[in-house]
């Protein structure tokens, strides 16, 4: 598939091209680090949708043309995909594009992406599949490659929700956890009171370690950084203390504490957790 780099500023023109020579894909995966993301995809529809310029998104929920399937658990199971193309065996009664959404695609697992990839491989008329990921290195290659590609990144640059410090302190400790691994838990309490004094700020904390990551698994692979995109320097660093694979692992680390966060477990517990986990140590979270 071809992939398009969407920013803010060209994200509605280069759609408008794609419908205008009539290229809508049956398949869109969406690659973003912003938290409104399916605000993205609803974005995405109504492009689509303009282009049969007689039918909203409004029309397409009252008629149970949309589906999202949304979990708060670990992964997407088999059957909520099941279930999905049970309802999308008939065709719609109102004769328009049908649409289904599945947030944080990275959470398929071989059964349900299999199942969904039956879908995907087979695609029936009318019928549109929009994946949302914030790392498509870590959602299923076979889904991925079925997928026209959509990376919507907000650049960093410094970002006015940073502060210098804070972001020096980031790399200061993923560098400590890459050259002491677990031992980084015995220093793991000074960052702690400084840096994540609350749920909020630790789910932050998450998810720039998941962007920082991000961006060494694409400078492994010859792409510019997408977020900290001004410290390529200590992303290059860290690319070297890491092979494809480790960094990939690391992802899926991150992703799951992030996941752990949604169940209120104790910070501190979690944090060492994540150390353990990103050392390469195996343990239940």
């Amino acid at each position: 598939m071809k992939e398009e780099t969407l920013q803010l500023n060209n994200f509605d023109s280069i759609l408008e091209k794609q419908i205008k020579k009539n290229q809508i894909n049956h398949a869109y995966l969406i690659e973003t680090n912003d938290s409104k993301r399916i605000e993205i995809a609803y974005k995405l529809i109504q492009k689509i949708l303009s282009f049969e310029n007689k039918i909203t998104i409004e029309d397409l929920q009252r008629n149970s043309d949309l589906q999202i399937i949304k979990t708060e658990s670990q992964t997407i199971k088999k059957e909520e995909i099941t279930e999905l193309k049970n309802k999308f065996k008939t065709k719609s009664t109102h004769n328009s594009q049908r649409i289904y959404i599945i947030e944080e695609a990275e959470k398929l697992n071989n059964s349900s992406a299999n199942t969904l990839l039956k879908f995907l491989e087979e695609p029936e008329e009318n019928i549109i599949a929009i994946l949302i990921t914030n790392n498509r290195n870590i959602v299923i290659n076979t889904i991925v490659s079925r997928c026209q590609i959509i990376r919507y990144f907000i650049p960093e640059g410094i970002n006015s929700n940073y502060k210098e410090e804070y972001i020096e302190n980031l790399f200061s400790f993923i560098m400590m956890l890459e050259e002491k691994k677990e031992k980084t838990i015995a220093y793991s309490n000074k960052f702690l009171i400084k840096e994540l004094s609350d749920r909020t700020s630790f789910a932050k904390f998450l998810n720039d370690i998941l962007y920082v990551y991000n961006d060494i698994l694409h400078h492994k692979i010859g792409i510019k950084p997408d977020y900290f995109f001004q410290y390529e320097t200590n992303i290059a660093k860290i690319a070297d203390c890491n092979e494809i694979v480790d960094i990939k692992n690391k992802i899926n680390s991150i992703n799951l504490c992030i996941n752990r966060l949604k169940y209120n477990p104790n910070i501190k517990l979690l944090f060492d957790k994540l150390i353990i986990l990103m050392s390469g140590v195996d343990v239940d979270v």
